[in-house]
């Protein structure tokens, strides 16, 4: 095929898509429109990235004004934060060599590539080329993107040595607060950036405070209450005990805590940001620590089970195990889910590890009125999830377990 052909094939693309009526589908129409749909896009994107790779190559040899030049065009179709994005990416293909080879042989695709480009920021040059390995080209096409993301994350950090050290200090340079009142709407806005250990202080704040709201109230959380939290805490009328100390959950496993890093360190917050080793032993000196014993595969053990509604013990457990709710692709934080009993207290289910997963309010509809249907694995907590018409829709595992031992008999709801 031609550059004139491949040019004429993507514009016809457009009249493609107008003379579907999408609204008139069914939903397995729509399911597979959207994998068609998502297969075109993977490919467009591959192609958007050698287009970059080879400008980049064009223009060290003179030819060419570079890949962003390329990528942004006439600035009409694409945003310039858009182009420098894909500018990133067509470096790193450029500069790895076995990270371009998979590109090239299809193997791997721009999400995995964003996350190298992510990882690649503030290492050397000789840094970066100790990415470049069989290893992670193998782990980049095996992994979903985001366990491939928190992959390549802690290859970066062993190869720097610091165990995140100077990433966090650089965050928290980078910290900042700013406000604007806007005289259009009428309305003040205040926006804040901050380091993950600030971040989640913050956030854990205003989320107790807004379950304290919504309790009192019985009302539903949403954004007008979540301002209202914000507002009593900045202003203290929430405070009604004196000052308190911010509370912040940390998940690491016990030879980091105890001795340091180590190459298969867990160190996190809650919600799955990074923290160094210098900063954990800070937070534990003046903590309330609760320990969490997990077995060979990262399953928490000795728990209570004696309640309906889930302990402070389990749902540390929880939390040691999951980053965000259960369902496949859903984002929502741990702190936005309930524990799920997959076979239900009403149905003789027990409030055990093994039978609870966290989902959040809209997928915890789904199984219990919308009719969808799951099954957990107590020993390896996959989670198979089924369609109403009782067939597949997805598995998954928790975001800090590796799915390599999956097997045997899961409980079925």
């Amino acid at each position: 095929m031609t550059v004139v052909d491949a040019v004429r094939l993507f514009r016809s693309l457009g009249s493609v898509v107008s003379a579907l009526d999408v609204r008139a589908c069914e939903p397995h129409d729509l399911e597979a429109l959207i994998s068609g749909a998502r297969e075109g896009q993977q490919a467009l994107d591959r192609l958007v990235l050698l287009i970059g790779v080879a400008a980049e190559r064009h223009a060290a040899e003179s030819k060419g004004r570079g890949a962003h030049g390329t990528l942004l065009g006439d600035g009409r179709r694409v945003r310039g934060r858009t182009a420098r994005c894909e500018t990133d990416r067509a470096g790193v293909v450029a500069s790895l060599g076995r990270v371009g080879a998979a590109v090239d042989a299809g193997r791997i695709g721009a999400a995995q590539v964003d996350a190298i480009a992510l990882a690649l920021k503030g290492l050397s040059d000789g840094e970066q080329h100790l990415l470049d390995t069989d290893e992670l080209v193998d782990a980049a096409a095996s992994l979903s993107a985001d366990t491939f993301a928190r992959h390549v994350r802690r290859e970066a950090e062993r190869n720097k040595g610091d165990g995140g050290l100077a990433d966090t200090r650089q965050r928290q340079a980078r910290s900042s607060w700013k406000h604007w009142f806007d005289e259009r709407t009428g309305m003040g806005h205040v926006h804040g950036e901050f380091d993950p250990e600030r971040y989640e202080a913050i956030i854990g704040s205003v989320e107790r405070e807004l379950t304290r709201l919504a309790n009192e109230g019985g009302v539903s959380k949403d954004g007008r209450l979540a301002a209202d939290a914000a507002y009593g805490l900045l202003t203290g009328a929430a405070n009604r005990h004196g000052p308190g100390r911010p509370h912040i959950a940390v998940v690491v496993d016990w030879e980091t805590f105890t001795r340091g890093a180590h190459e298969a360190s867990v160190r996190e917050t809650a919600g799955g940001h990074p923290l160094p080793p210098e900063s954990i032993a800070r937070l534990a000196c003046d903590a309330v620590l609760q320990r969490v014993l997990l077995d060979t595969n990262g399953i928490p053990l000795n728990v209570g089970r004696r309640y309906r509604t889930a302990t402070d013990a389990q749902w540390q457990a929880t939390r040691a195990m999951y980053r965000t709710c259960a369902w496949h692709g859903c984002d929502r934080p741990i702190a936005w889910c309930q524990l799920h009993h997959v076979h239900g207290w009403e149905h003789g289910g027990s409030t055990d590890l093994c039978n609870l997963v966290p989902l959040c309010t809209r997928h915890h509809h789904d199984v219990h009125e919308g009719g969808w249907s799951v099954r957990l694995h107590p020993t390896t907590r996959r989670f198979d999830i089924q369609t109403p018409n009782g067939s597949h829709h997805a598995t998954t595992w928790p975001d800090r377990i590796r799915p390599s031992t999956a097997r045997g008999s899961p409980i079925a709801a």
